[in-house]
């Protein structure tokens, strides 16, 4: 049996993370898988800035509303709240080419391939879109898999072959 580069805890063969101290056994240097909470945290922070971009479009568009359809403030809030969408779909995909997302980014998390590589764009995108998308599909159960994952993949971690670390 090898031993885990970080716990030094007896490790079996064809593990690729201990399951104590999580770290990857095969390549130290990958790091340790990231906790479900702090996961959590890093989808709430993704959620968090587009919401922010959507109330500041509808206060606008109300305040517009309310001045008559002419007003200066609320053409302004529009263009606030759309200037945040655009920036924040760039940073998003900027950050998707070094495997991560700005949630992910804040949190000091990545996303990386079974190699230990890091998950490219393409990756990023089929992980975001196609598998958070299934992963929510029932009752959100491909986001809970990752409670009871031994490591700690959700559904679209499981599609796209990756694992987050940096917890």
């Amino acid at each position: 049996m090898a031993s885990c580069p970080a716990c030094k805890g007896e490790v079996p063969g064809g593990v690729r993370w201990r399951g104590i101290c999580h770290t990857n056994v095969i390549n130290a240097s990958v790091g340790r898988l990231a906790t479900p909470g702090k996961r959590l945290g890093a989808h709430f922070t993704d959620l968090a800035i587009p919401v922010v971009a959507l109330l500041v479009i509808l206060s606008a568009s109300r305040l517009g509303v309310a001045a008559g359809g002419e007003s200066a403030g609320g053409a302004i809030g529009l263009l606030i709240g759309f200037g945040l969408i655009v920036a924040y779909v760039v940073w998003a995909l900027k950050l998707f080419a070094r495997g991560t997302t700005p949630g992910k980014h804040v949190l000091g998390m990545k996303v990386v391939k079974e190699n230990g590589q890091p998950a490219g764009f393409g990756t990023m995108l089929f992980r975001e879109w196609i598998g958070k998308l299934i992963s929510g599909l029932l009752f959100s159960l491909g986001y809970i898999w990752i409670l009871l994952d031994k490591d700690r993949q959700g559904w679209q971690d499981k599609l796209a072959s990756t694992y987050v670390v940096g917890g």
